[in-house]
């Protein structure tokens, strides 16, 4: 799997799209490439809290791992915390 772009009518209701860059907000980075997301406001207990959410496609032979057992993996790099990792339809608008 691989991030790509997000079209803006793939943005849900009280959702931004932004990039996200290197912490001196160099887009050209080669080391920490620029991301695109879709920030929102989720509630967690009694705390709002932002969640950055990322669009992802199958690579080439991905779809063959899955069916045949494989797994997703999801690595994240400092602090980064994941909640949850979500599939939608191709179209989909829906909120992950």
């Amino acid at each position: 799997m691989r991030p790509t772009s997000i079209p803006a009518e793939a943005v849900w209701s009280g959702g931004k799209r932004v990039v996200l860059a290197a912490p001196d907000g160099d887009l050209t980075n080669p080391d920490i490439q620029p991301l695109e997301v879709i920030v929102d406001q989720v509630q967690i207990g009694d705390q709002a809290v932002n969640r950055f959410n990322v669009r992802c496609a199958l690579e080439p032979g991905d779809l063959e791992k899955l069916t045949a057992g494989g797994h997703v993996w999801v690595s994240l790099y400092g602090a980064m915390v994941p909640m949850c990792v979500d599939v939608t339809g191709p179209t989909s608008k829906e909120r992950p």
